[in-house]
């Protein structure tokens, strides 16, 4: 199944759809609340380093993920992630990709 996202007067509705994806799209799925795993994680643009940097997350601000994908690693402290997350700051607003490495996971 499916999941598109339809905006209406400002508010967000998921509509299922059936049938295969589309080449080259990304299975989205049930939205997650992470935590920031450290003061100051960038939220980038886009799932690379170096792209540009929409804004901050720290923790206790949460990050609500609504897909992941795999794209380039990216170094954390000492561990290493190929797992992006693109959601949003819970506190800001903020939208954007996060490496997987710098997030909590959901108690």
């Amino acid at each position: 199944m499916r999941i598109r996202r339809v905006t209406t007067a400002g508010l967000l509705t998921l509509v299922a759809l059936s049938g295969p994806l589309p080449a080259g799209a990304t299975q989205a799925r049930a939205r997650i609340i992470y935590d920031f795993a450290a003061q100051g994680v960038v939220i980038w643009s886009e799932p690379r380093a170096g792209s540009d940097r929409n804004g901050l997350g720290h923790p206790g601000q949460g990050f609500e993920s609504y897909r992941s994908e795999e794209h380039e690693p990216y170094r954390c402290d000492r561990f290493e992630s190929t797992l992006w997350h693109h959601g949003f700051n819970a506190t800001t607003g903020v939208i954007g990709w996060v490496p997987a490495c710098h997030l909590a996971d959901p108690d």
